[in-house]
């Protein structure tokens, strides 16, 4: 006799899997839960917009850190070209795990790239839960600040902790821009109405959510007068 989830189809099961979290629920179903709003805003020409020219460095520095033909594993979807550029990156020989909570994300993203990447996979997952296997690249590319504090830490260190010794982690998110930056207001305006867990990123450094940073080799570079920044974890090989 077949158990009754047997008759659920593979999407509708994965969906069942991967709870979407009440902070996500609560602050950005709207966006996120939107096909439609989706696909209005997956567009590289409308982020480089939103993050003053920005976001195109941004996305090539992160690709450029990935070795050709290594096994990445990417925690969130992204809108604009930063995944299509990674996968790139990776070629042909390589392997690109996408994971992400949202069903409707995992579809937008699986239809627009299955066909042009065909060694990608798209996982219905929660980046605070601990992935089951290892990474020569791990990506948390824009997520950190849309997450709480200790939401925030979990996936941190799920991340370093899912990375092959001499692999390497690639933060790229939010950084304390200076007093002095002519858009630091407009910015922390925009963060306290519709991005309120972004702030807590300014004031603490993405090295001090990891529970045994000694462990990794620490690289930061900032993007736009010091408003973005990418922090690159390698983790260290055993002597022994």
């Amino acid at each position: 006799m077949k158990k009754k989830a047997d008759n659920i189809p593979p999407a509708q099961r994965a969906a069942v899997k991967a709870k979407i979290p009440s902070y996500q629920r609560e602050f950005y179903s709207w966006l996120y839960e939107s096909p439609r709003l989706t696909r209005w805003l997956d567009h590289q020409r409308l982020l480089n917009v939103l993050t003053f020219g920005a976001s195109g460095k941004m996305l090539k520095s992160c690709a450029n850190e990935i070795p050709v033909s290594s096994d990445v594993l990417q925690m969130g979807a992204t809108f604009g070209d930063q995944i299509g550029t990674a996968a790139a990156r990776v070629g042909i020989y390589g392997h690109y795990d996408l994971l992400d909570v949202s069903m409707v994300q995992l579809r937008h993203q699986r239809n627009k790239y299955c066909y042009l990447f065909p060694f990608m996979r798209f996982i219905n997952g929660d980046a605070a839960e601990q992935p089951k296997r290892q990474y020569d690249v791990v990506i948390c590319y824009m997520l950190l600040h849309e997450v709480p504090s200790g939401t925030r830490a979990q996936i941190v260190n799920n991340a370093l902790n899912c990375v092959k010794p001499g692999g390497k982690v690639i933060f790229v998110d939010y950084n304390n821009s200076p007093v002095w930056h002519p858009l630091r207001w407009l910015v922390k305006m925009f963060n306290r109405l519709y991005q309120p867990f972004a702030e807590k990123l300014w004031h603490n450094e993405i090295k001090n959510y990891a529970r045994s940073p000694s462990g990794y080799y620490w690289r930061k570079t900032t993007f736009f007068g010091r408003m973005y920044q990418k922090v690159t974890a390698v983790r260290k090989e055993s002597l022994y």
